[in-house]
């Protein structure tokens, strides 16, 4: 990941989100203060964000070990999404 300084960021802003978006390539900027931010494609936000809400439901879990245990003991069955994710499609 690419580190940078916000006073870089200011005078290549262009270069920078394009290299962001086009190649998916996160950007880490530190901030005058030491702060820092990291900036990514809205497509990876996105993957984030729904890996995140899978992961934080107990249903969707479940649904990913038993998917792993049958695929583990090679009696990979298909097992109905839990109703939430099946909604989201």
């Amino acid at each position: 990941m690419e580190h940078i300084t916000d006073t870089e960021l200011q005078r290549k802003v262009c270069h920078y989100l394009n290299g962001v978006t086009d190649r998916r390539k996160p950007l880490t900027v530190t901030a005058e203060n030491g702060d820092e931010v990291v900036i990514i494609s809205e497509a990876d936000y996105r993957n984030l964000r729904a890996n995140q809400l899978v992961l934080c439901d107990p249903a969707h879990q479940a649904w990913i070990q038993e998917s792993m245990r049958q695929v583990r003991e090679l009696d990979a069955q298909q097992t109905p999404l839990p109703r939430a994710l099946d909604e989201a499609k």
